[in-house]
């Protein structure tokens, strides 16, 4: 069945413009407020060079989002919105870049079925609000690889394209690293030993503009940060790239089919048509390199990401633009008749699965869940929002197989459950944000006072306050290079730093998770704790002066 690709302009840029809804929304513990915190920092203190976290040496990614977010924090203000206003405005360049692509290599309506589909594919929408460097590194390897592709698909362009490819990895490496020479590369290199008609206009991508251009670029912030922290090229390549994927050394291990089931969830709801679309290239692979291309990409880093010892969700982001273009071609050619069932199954799932909410819905909050620190009225508006997306992107999926324009039905579906899905994000905020207690802590800490955590760290703390958090106990987390060095020292402990309080001089606040209070509560001197003050899942006691 011939199907109408075609995604009107309004919803397109209703799907573009989703983030802006909760710009200024408080920031989620960790990522979101890690980096917020780390250009706030760099803002403050005009150190361009090396970025800071909690006042300490933080070398563990390269500084391209840390310069958006300080500059942006400078023009604007030190906010919510401020922090994440250049990840809106990447977020545009990847629909952008999708966009193009889908345009000269296809046409274009199938470029902007790409863009609708990438603005509502679930992960990419949620990493366009929750502060992470997988999002400005994915779009940037895709400005990579459209750039890569218009060089082997039009060779008289690649005296600006070649070098713009350069241009766009360097940026890419400066997001996150490694991956960004590594992914397009071995890609590349796969591309022309299977198609040979791209080996010669692969040749001009090694003109020496580009590899000149890339390396101005990354060179300077390496060397200068090396001449001022002697062990960062350890650190940075060996510890943090090798170290992470082949050890399990920062434990986030996962079963080898993890992004099997990442990719399906995040992509929804074009989980189908993007089924179809690679189904399609893996049969007859030679028939269409640029479909073939774009298979590859995903499985390529589906694969490499497989068999790393550190898995995250969010590393599967860079092969979500790509997995959109292949949805629309396939919705501009026709979907078959197991990819419309494959689709209206899906549906029925997620209608049923709606409709399990609602039940729980209608029935009182169940006490296991008290330990969130949530009240029955959050948990339930919570669970509202949650049968409300989830019945929009299943009501999308049993319809579209039987529309003429499935690109519509789909987008409309995945814009309806983005707006609930943030409404949802916003709302949970006393739940998932250390922002109210933050700015308790703004309002009672003195300047003799001091801040402290136990067995955690919240990165909204320093945000939000403006002031570091002194003492650390039992958490080391992401800290583990400041803490090898020596001044840093004692802004780390254990029991027995509590044990020695109260402190001459000061009050001192500790905050933590409201699970950890009865284990903190045995620890200092009894009378020394002043009072208690609950937010949520966190809680904030306040040790007397001495």
């Amino acid at each position: 069945m011939k199907l109408d690709a075609v995604a009107p302009a309004w919803l397109v840029a209703a799907a573009l413009a989703l983030p802006l809804l909760v710009l200024g929304s408080p920031l989620i513990e960790v990522d979101d407020a890690r980096y917020a915190e780390v250009p706030r920092a760099m803002a403050a203190s005009a150190d361009w060079i090396l970025p800071s976290l909690n006042a300490m040496p933080y070398v563990e990614k390269p500084p391209l989002w840390y310069w958006l977010g300080a500059a942006s924090i400078k023009a604007f203000g030190v906010c919510e919105a401020a922090a994440r206003l250049p990840m809106f405005l990447l977020s545009l360049l990847g629909a952008g870049g999708i966009f193009w692509l889908g345009s000269w290599m296809y046409s274009p309506s199938v470029g902007r079925c790409a863009a609708l589909a990438t603005a509502t594919a679930g992960l990419w929408l949620f990493l366009c609000h929750n502060l992470t460097l997988d999002l400005p590194v994915s779009v940037f390897l895709l400005w990579t690889t459209a750039l890569i592709l218009r060089v082997l698909e039009k060779p008289a362009d690649a005296a600006w394209a070649a070098p713009a490819a350069w241009l766009a990895a360097a940026l890419a490496f400066l997001s996150k690293g490694l991956i960004s020479v590594l992914f397009p590369a071995l890609w590349t290199a796969v591309l022309i030993g299977l198609f040979p008609r791209w080996r010669r206009p692969a040749v001009k991508l090694l003109s020496p503009l580009g590899p000149l251009l890339a390396a101005l670029i990354c060179a300077p912030w390496l060397f200068a940060v090396q001449a001022r922290q002697p062990d960062f090229f350890h650190t940075f390549f060996i510890e943090q790239h090798f170290q992470r994927y082949l050890t399990p050394k920062y434990s986030r291990g996962a079963p080898w089919w993890f992004y099997l089931a990442v990719l399906p969830g995040g992509l929804l709801p074009w989980t189908a048509p993007f089924l179809s679309g690679a189904a399609k290239a893996a049969r007859r692979p030679f028939s269409d390199p640029r479909a073939t291309a774009l298979v590859l990409w995903v499985l390529g880093i589906l694969v490499f990401f497989s068999a790393s010892r550190s898995k995250l969700a969010t590393y599967a982001l860079p092969v979500l633009p790509h997995a959109a273009l292949l949805a629309s071609i396939s919705i501009e050619g026709g979907l078959p008749k197991w990819s419309r069932n494959l689709c209206r199954a899906m549906g029925a799932i997620l209608l049923l699965g709606a409709g399990i909410v609602a039940l729980l819905y209608v029935r009182p909050p169940h006490q296991a869940l008290a330990p969130l620190g949530a009240d029955a009225a959050l948990l339930g508006r919570l669970m509202a929002l949650a049968c409300a997306l989830i019945a929009c992107l299943g009501a999308a999926q049993v319809y579209a197989p039987s529309s003429r324009r499935p690109s519509f039905a789909l987008g409309l579906g995945g814009v309806l459950a983005g707006l609930f899905m943030l409404a949802a994000v916003a709302a949970a905020s006393p739940l998932i944000s250390a922002k109210q207690l933050s700015l308790a802590v703004h309002d009672l800490a003195r300047p003799e006072d001091e801040v402290w955590t136990y067995d955690s760290y919240l990165h909204g703390l320093q945000f939000y306050t403006g002031r570091p958090v002194d003492k650390m106990i039992y958490f080391i987390g992401e800290f583990h290079y400041a803490r090898r060095d020596e001044a840093n020292a004692g802004r780390f402990g254990d029991d027995d730093e509590v044990r020695a309080l109260p402190r001459t001089g000061g009050r001192t606040f500790v905050a933590m998770k409201t699970a950890r209070r009865a284990q903190f509560e045995a620890v200092p001197p009894k009378g020394s704790i002043a009072s208690w003050r609950e937010f949520g899942p966190w809680s904030l006691a306040e040790i007397r002066a001495r």
